[in-house]
């Protein structure tokens, strides 16, 4: 899983890349040559969304979402193994919610075209069921290393 956010986090800076490029050749379009781009708001809307949904994966796997861990850190060893097992079943679950209606979302989507390109709208809400997938490897991973006792760090 750590190649995996590794791939995203260089997927992340190349989307951002694109995101500024795309707003600064929108802006010197509509200022400079006073002609507007008629895909210039939508593309960077997707990449956005894209980037702040895989970026989320990277953030999940790398342990750096906010976390409230006052009662399991200062709870003894074996309770406190039985705290971060509970809390990866009920992210598991979550995430699974996020992939079972992602999925549906995408499906339903597939038929309806975004406004400037044309495309289906599922492409852009495809980020959710992947991003809840690839959260959900990486909690699966966690959830194991906490199991077998081998510790619940980034990248175990």
């Amino acid at each position: 899983m750590t190649f995996v956010s590794i791939a995203l986090r260089w997927v992340c800076g190349a989307l951002l890349a694109a995101l500024v490029a795309i707003v600064s050749i929108a802006v010197f379009y509509r200022y400079a040559l006073n002609a507007s781009l008629y895909w210039a708001t939508e593309v960077p809307n997707f990449i956005l969304v894209w980037m702040v949904f895989l970026g989320s994966v990277v953030a999940f796997h790398e342990k750096k979402h906010i976390a409230f861990d006052l009662v399991t850190s200062s709870s003894p060893p074996p309770m406190r193994r039985t705290l971060e097992a509970l809390s990866a079943l009920t992210v598991i679950g979550f995430l699974g919610l996020m992939i079972h209606f992602g999925v549906k979302l995408v499906a339903s989507t597939m038929d309806s075209p975004s406004e400037a390109l044309k495309i289906p709208q599922g492409w852009l809400y495809l980020c959710l069921p992947l991003s809840a997938g690839l959260m959900m490897a990486s909690a699966l991973q966690q959830l194991w290393a906490t199991l077998t006792g081998r510790g619940t760090e980034a990248g175990a």
